[in-house]
């Protein structure tokens, strides 16, 4: 006898599929879930671990920075002028801590460079203001010859002179009836140079290699100072000139600001052993440390004792640029 076909049963299978895809919705979530704080987890180590590569570049940065200051000390001990021929002078390339005598564990994973430069290679801006708070118009006049041979506009070196007036000097923002106000934030940085009022962005940029702000009145190091400095020192004397004179020094350094007027051979107005000097005490100091994937850069600036000394190397300012 032929049976009939068998009745479908379409609720019974719609149920087994809804609950198929309950299942793998659910097991979707869960691994979104697990994942998340799997991912959390990573986050929050590889956090605390670049944390400690940071702290321990910046341990071997101070190490490196006391080095440095160990020798300009021991320079000043031993030499009364400051030449780019020193040893202080000389850049450290990228170096394996462990090539030059490190012998921790980080030595071997870890590379550092850096330079040492002449701070009095640069015009130090708190020579327009004398100590008695008076603007000083020699310096005025070298900061204005140097922004001329920059091609900067011809405004630039009267208003850096009337900021650092009004910021270190006698001169009292208001003037007239206007009642004082206070006195403009002091320059700490040559790129501060950019928050000057009315100074534009690229003359500040295009000034700033070639100042330095230092805590008192500082001459010029005819031995480390470019040749646009050393025109600007001395009122008559050409840029080409100041290249000339620049190269003879390079040859043989200049010992003392006597050799300086020889050297001259009558060329320029001259120049005051205030303004102009063949040693210096203050230097910037830079450094870099890679430790695997951090990367660690440092700037300060020293003080030195004066030349012929072994006194300390005292730090003056030290940022992480």
């Amino acid at each position: 006898m032929h049976r009939p076909p068998p009745i479908a049963r379409p609720h019974r299978q719609s149920s087994r599929g809804a609950a198929l895809l309950m299942a793998l919705f659910v097991a979707a979530i869960a691994t979104i879930i697990v994942s998340g704080l799997f991912w959390r987890q990573f986050v929050l180590l590889r956090t605390v671990e670049n944390q400690q590569l940071v702290a321990q570049s910046r341990l071997l940065l101070r190490g490196a920075l006391d080095w440095a200051r160990s020798i300009l000390r021991e320079d000043a001990a031993r030499s009364t002028y400051d030449a780019l021929s020193e040893a202080w002078a000389q850049p450290l390339a990228e170096t394996r801590l462990d090539q030059i005598g490190e012998s921790s564990a980080l030595a071997s994973q870890a590379t550092m460079a850096g330079n040492i430069e002449d701070a009095q290679a640069r015009l130090n801006l708190r020579n327009l203001v004398r100590a008695d708070g008076s603007a000083d118009t020699a310096q005025l006049a070298a900061l204005s010859r140097l922004a001329d041979l920059l091609s900067l506009p011809q405004a630039s070196a009267e208003l850096i002179a009337t900021y650092m007036g009004q910021a270190y000097g006698s001169i009292v923002p208001g003037g007239g009836d206007l009642p004082p106000r206070p006195r403009p934030l002091p320059l700490l940085f040559a790129e501060d140079l950019a928050r000057i009022p009315g100074l534009s962005p690229a003359a500040a940029a295009r000034l700033a290699p070639y100042v330095a702000i230092l805590d008192e009145r500082m001459p010029v190091n005819f031995n480390t100072a470019s040749p646009e400095l050393i025109a600007a020192s001395i009122g008559g004397l050409s840029l080409a000139d100041a290249r000339a004179l620049a190269a003879d020094r390079d040859r043989s350094y200049f010992v003392n600001t006597g050799d300086i007027r020889n050297r001259l051979r009558g060329r320029g107005e001259g120049f005051s052993d205030n303004d102009v000097s063949v040693s210096s005490r203050y230097f910037f100091i830079r450094g870099e440390i890679k430790l695997t994937r951090a990367d660690t850069r440092m700037e300060a600036l020293v003080k030195r004792g004066p030349p012929g000394q072994l006194a300390p190397v005292d730090l003056v300012w030290e940022r992480e640029p």
